[in-house]
């Protein structure tokens, strides 16, 4: 935008004329400064999430660019804009400047669509009144499926479990900022109404709760290991010394409960670990289904579930082997 200002030769040297715009349109400088700052003049905002484990494809997106149109139909629209950015991995953003130019969005790609980011820009004026006031609406959606995927290829792993718990838990984010709270609450009412009618995984309430103190498992497992060994040991104090002991029974018995009291601590620390990375990392399907890659992503999401699956079982076979072990160990000595 160039900004040159002249002085107008008409006898009225107090009046600044700028040009603006491609077609250097000339302009008075208190006109364009009006304007600015209606554009730019503050706003409130109003921000929503979602965990919903939603299945989108691209028949929504459409979908919620229509139901925005309808709106906008509603008011006198006297300026707008959109831009649709999608993200894959590696921070590589496509971008459109408008809804028409997304439909040749290449379905053939092979990187998987972490997020998409839809906003649009207005400027309407209101029924009944003669000022425009200026709104801007941002809908982020996120595929769970690749977050995670993106998780266990950076991330170490002994977080990937924490991380993936606490990053992938909201799958869309909507952002209205507004000159008038009941205009955007049409906004927002328009994209709750989207979120309910979407295809969804249900949701897994046990689970839910269990990954809210998933992260104390490891601390109950070394707990119960050496509570476990210390109950075994009182319980043979009368069968090793119920005589005079000799000092190799001493040793024998210190030795083996305080070597199994070590050892079992650090496997059942071991097999609380376990059973936490396959509460948090159990995943529920939920994705951005846009090109190829996220199609084969969500083709082998059952590999994932398997996975978490046999931690889980692995675990639990382990916490019962171990407590056959340490009521064992009177035996060694």
């Amino acid at each position: 935008m160039g900004a040159v200002i002249e002085h107008p030769d008409n006898g009225d040297s107090n009046i600044e004329v700028i040009r603006v715009g491609d077609t250097e349109s000339r302009v008075p400088l208190k006109v364009y400064q009006d304007i600015y700052h209606q554009v730019t003049g503050r706003t409130e905002q109003v921000r929503k999430r979602y965990s919903d484990n939603l299945l989108v494809e691209f028949a929504e997106l459409e979908q919620l660019h229509f139901k925005i149109q309808q709106l906008c139909d509603v008011h006198k629209i006297i300026a707008c804009n959109e831009t649709i950015s999608v993200f894959h991995e590696k921070e590589r953003k496509e971008q459109f400047t408008s809804f028409e130019r997304f439909r040749a969005y290449n379905a053939n790609a092979a990187s998987p669509t972490l997020s998409a980011l839809l906003k649009y820009n207005f400027s309407l004026i209101p029924a009944g009144l003669d000022r425009p006031q200026e709104y801007t609406l941002s809908i982020r959606l996120t595929s769970r499926v690749a977050l995670l995927q993106q998780i266990e290829r950076e991330a170490p792993p002994m977080l990937r479990g924490h991380l993936a718990s606490i990053v992938a838990t909201n799958t869309a984010e909507v952002t209205i900022d507004y000159a008038d709270y009941v205009i955007a609450r049409g906004f927002l009412e328009a994209f709750d109404e989207w979120i309910r009618g979407c295809n969804k995984t249900p949701s897994i309430p046990w689970l839910d709760h269990l990954r809210g103190w998933s992260h104390f498992v490891p601390g109950i497992a070394k707990f119960i290991a050496g509570g476990l060994v210390t109950w075994f040991a009182f319980q043979s104090i009368p069968v090793f010394f119920s005589a005079p002991a000799t000092p190799e029974i001493w040793a024998r018995f210190l030795v083996v409960y305080g070597g199994g009291a070590f050892l079992l601590v650090t496997l059942f620390s071991a097999m609380g670990n376990l059973m936490e990375q396959a509460i948090d990392g159990y995943p529920i399907l939920s994705y951005l289904k846009l090109n190829k890659g996220d199609s084969n992503l969500i083709a082998g999401f059952g590999s994932r579930k398997r996975s978490a699956l046999y931690k889980f079982a692995l675990s639990s076979g382990l916490s019962i082997i171990l407590g056959i072990i340490s009521a064992k160990l009177e035996r060694l000595v």
